[in-house]
């Protein structure tokens, strides 16, 4: 299956929280454009933010969408944030899903 994103936050770190959500906002951005792509990104817990309306790296993930990256967010986190409505780019994912995909990947990479 090729390597699978994983991200479990909206930020990167746990330092100052301003920065980690740039820090988050420039990993996706330089990750849509390298010449390697995951196979896959997974969005879980408060990652699923990033995949949202208002987020300000839809673009960099519908960029990767558009280059046949499959995009997950878990649905139970949506529906905790009460942003299920707000769903953006890519499509609600489930723990069945993630588990599978991760099983099925030649690497998980873990961001958050």
């Amino acid at each position: 299956m090729g390597k699978v994103v994983f991200v479990n936050s909206d930020r990167i770190g746990d330092g100052e929280a301003e920065l980690g959500l740039k820090l988050m906002q420039s990993f996706l951005y330089s990750l849509a454009r390298t010449e390697a792509k995951p196979s896959a990104l997974l969005f879980m817990n408060s990652g699923v933010r990033l995949t949202c309306d208002g987020s300000a790296s839809l673009d960099d993930i519908g960029m990767l969408a558009a280059d046949g990256v499959v995009v997950k967010s878990c649905g139970t986190c949506l529906d905790f944030y009460g942003l299920m409505d707000a769903l953006a780019v890519g499509e609600v994912g489930n723990m069945n899903g993630t588990a599978e995909t991760f099983m099925a990947a030649d690497d998980v990479i873990s961001v958050g």
